[in-house]
């Protein structure tokens, strides 16, 4: 009798898991149902699941909402979305279907409930919905004709920014609907700089200058004016309207002579001149900066950029002429240093290989060369690149290859890599290869008798050399396992080891919407659940594992950071082919992958490429916004995205889009496809475009004289655009070694 009724007990048990268990795996068959397109199925699933009252009732009621709005029917939708906010007020998802049932409600013309429904959300703790709802529920208050209580909510919007010096999104909305509000009204002078400057920033050149004009025409008394002006000319520069441009900044100059932003006036009257190839104008605006404000921070630059200016023009004599004022005048100064490097970058425009090794000896001397702290800088390993590239191109071939591996290598170094490149095409050059065979053949065999001998540094050292002359597989097999033996015994280049631990049931605030989706491996989901559940994770396994999570799902960002700070303090030459798989596919991980191939490859673009892109603009944040007002994982400005948008015949497109991951990658690969057109082979031409502009890219690659990138990567400007490139051919060099074409693991090297 009592086996019996434990028998008995141990089916009711099990009956009641598989009833817990059913609606669960009804929901995994509603999303995969949902994936393939199958929505019928995908429905009646979901249904099931709400009619269970399982905890993943909340999930099925967001995806049935979601159904329903696809499908057009917005009634439906919110019906499904009010059940979601009655039943669930704690969950994750209520904030986001409170925002949604808001817009459909606006959607559907239904303007007041649309405007009540976002009052919900007037206290969200995420700030950035509570103004999202703020902005959408001004909308609806001016369509359901309330204007002064839209007024009311725009004007808060604007006047409680987050960061005042970086106006949001919701900033720019509130002033468009507080301008149509104004249409004929007289506003303040007040109320015109501060929406002038909410439109400025966020690159809404039309919207700004209506009110800087308004500012000129009304208040001339104005002590602003003369920022209004050269607000304007910077709008008009910022187009390529260098016409327009240089009018605005000469009346800055001309009737403003003492104001504070006359002196950046000039500065910028003499770049529109340059960009419109009139030389002899730069040069005599820049030599009014020399004149007027030789007191100024900087005073070096204006020197510096009438060198550039000669240099573009193909006037070498007169450049360097001023080289050597600029010398004179700087001697011992950072100027006198950049002169130095601009006379080198001429001496290798002119092919002078014995003056560009000679430049950069002297350079080499210097403790401060700039770097990309400022404009026009350099570093050691630039100089000690172009002094070993002018040693080759003159044959001097031993000490191009002692000159190329003396510069690091490492994942992050582009001059290192580049140095192993060039290390590379002379092991096959019919003049060098003999040469690079010995060096290789040294190297190795210091490399096996420092190894048996236990003396580890020296046999990293050489062994690391050694993979920096070889393509050949075999060589390469031997050579890292005397690195892989010589990083475990060396403390410095040990990487720390992490154990994944069960979380399913945290230890701390357990989540069994946390526990449900996890065992259904439904990440995307399950992962946000767990960081609500987590709070704060407690150790590094604990982040070792929300990261590897993060990455199932679909969430790369945070698995970025945290293995940059894994690998923040390992060697920068720690050769990552031997690294552990997972750990470097968190420092470089492939992200919506399926839309990366979906719009790349038919465009001919390396879809790594677009991801090297990617996780230098935001780290693969799909809600990313800059301080130039770039939005989204790939960050767009508006200007570019429209003109992408246009061509990709998208009628309706909205800037808000380029926070869709796939619609970001898009138009990634569409521009990118562009660039490509216009610079073919020069993915450093490509990615100095994306940020620094192609035109400019152009003109540094005509001043070089050259579209070998070796030359014209130096020339470029923008200190910023000079790291970028750096940052993203690294950072595409490395998903090269880690994935094929097709997004696929490279194999590392067995051990």
């Amino acid at each position: 009798m009592l086996f019996a009724r434990s028998i008995l007990f141990l089916l009711f048990s099990v009956s009641i898991a598989v009833a817990q268990l059913q609606p669960n795996q009804d929901y995994l068959r509603g999303r995969n149902a949902e994936k393939s397109g199958d929505i019928a199925t995908a429905t009646a699933s979901y249904q099931a699941v709400v009619s269970s009252n399982s905890l993943l009732k909340e999930y099925a009621l967001w995806r049935l909402a979601r159904i329903a709005r696809s499908t057009g029917d917005l009634v439906l939708e919110r019906e499904r979305l009010q059940r979601l906010i009655g039943s669930a007020p704690n969950s994750l998802l209520f904030e986001t279907a409170a925002l949604r049932l808001s817009e459909s409600f606006f959607e559907s013309s239904d303007f007041e409930a649309a405007a009540n429904s976002a009052k919900l959300l007037a206290s969200a703790k995420n700030v950035s919905i509570a103004r999202e709802a703020a902005a959408l529920m001004g909308s609806a208050f001016v369509r359901a004709g309330k204007p002064a209580e839209a007024r009311e909510v725009f004007t808060k919007l604007v006047m409680q920014m987050p960061d005042a010096s970086r106006p949001d999104d919701f900033a720019l909305s509130a002033v468009r609907g507080l301008d149509a509000l104004d249409k004929s009204a007289t506003l303040s002078e007040q109320d015109h700089r501060l929406r002038a400057s909410v439109y400025q920033f966020n690159r809404d050149f039309a919207g700004a200058r209506a009110h800087y004009q308004a500012l000129v025409e009304s208040y001339p008394q104005s002590g602003t004016l003369a920022n209004a002006i050269f607000q304007l000319g910077r709008g008009y520069y910022l187009e390529y309207k260098y016409d327009d441009a240089i009018k605005a900044f000469q009346k800055v100059i001309d009737t403003y002579p003492q104001a504070q932003v006359t002196r950046e006036a000039v500065g910028y009257l003499g770049s529109s001149y340059l960009r419109m190839k009139r030389t002899d104008d730069a040069v005599a605006a820049y030599k009014l900066l020399i004149d007027k404000y030789a007191d100024t921070p900087n005073p070096e630059r204006a020197y510096l950029n009438i060198i550039d200016a000669l240099h573009e023009a193909g006037r070498h004599p007169e450049a360097l002429n001023w080289v050597q004022q600029t010398r004179a005048r700087f001697k011992n100064e950072i100027g006198g240093t950049l002169a130095l490097f601009a006379q080198l970058r001429i001496h290798l425009a002119q092919a002078s290989w014995a003056a560009v090794a000679s430049d950069a000896d002297e350079l080499l001397k210097f403790s401060d060369l700039g770097g990309t702290r400022v404009a026009g800088g350099t570093s050691s390993a630039e100089v000690s690149f172009l002094r070993g590239f002018a040693l080759e191109q003159a044959g001097r071939f031993e000490e191009a290859i002692a000159g190329y591996l003396a510069i690091p290598d490492g994942r992050n170094e582009y001059y290192g890599a580049r140095a192993t490149q060039r290390l590379l095409a002379l092991a096959s050059g019919d003049k060098s290869r003999a040469l690079v065979q010995m060096r290789l053949n040294a190297l190795l065999n210091e490399a096996k008798v420092n190894s048996a001998a236990g003396q580890w540094e020296q046999a990293r050292v050489a062994a690391q050399f050694a993979l920096r002359l070889t393509t050949d597989p075999a060589i390469r097999i031997e050579l890292l396992k005397h690195l892989r033996d010589a990083y475990d015994a060396l403390s410095t280049y040990r990487l720390p080891k992490f154990t994944k631990i069960p979380v399913s049931k945290p230890s701390t605030e357990p989540s069994s919407l946390a526990d449900a989706l996890l065992s259904l491996e439904l990440y995307d989901e399950a992962v946000p659940e767990l960081l609500a559940a987590y709070k704060t994770p407690s150790g590094p396994d604990e982040d070792y594992t929300i990261a590897a999570l993060s990455l199932k799902a679909g969430l790369p960002n945070r698995a970025v950071r945290f293995a940059e700070q894994v690998w923040k303090i390992i060697p920068a030459d720690y050769v990552i082919e031997i690294a552990p798989r997972e750990l470097i596919e968190q420092l470089y991980p492939v992200a919506f992958q399926s839309s990366l191939l979906k719009h790349a490859a038919p465009r001919n673009v390396d879809p790594r490429f677009l991801l090297a892109i990617a996780r230098q603009e935001s780290r693969f944040r799909t809600d990313a916004k800059s301080v130039a007002a770039a939005r989204g994982m790939m960050q767009f400005i508006p200007s570019t995205a429209n003109d992408v948008a246009a061509e990709l015949k998208l009628t309706r497109f909205e800037q808000d889009d380029l926070y869709n991951a796939d619609t970001a990658i898009l138009f990634g690969a569409q521009y990118l496809s562009n660039l490509f057109k216009q610079f073919p082979d020069q993915p450093q031409a490509v990615a100095g475009s994306y940020n620094g502009g192609a035109d400019n890219l152009a003109r540094w690659i005509a001043r070089s004289r050259s579209n070998e990138a070796d030359r014209y990567v130096p020339e470029i400007g923008f200190s910023q655009t000079k790291d970028y490139v750096y940052k993203v051919l690294t950072n595409f060099w490395n998903y090269q070694r880690l994935y094929d074409a097709q997004l696929q693991p490279i194999s590392s090297t067995p051990r």
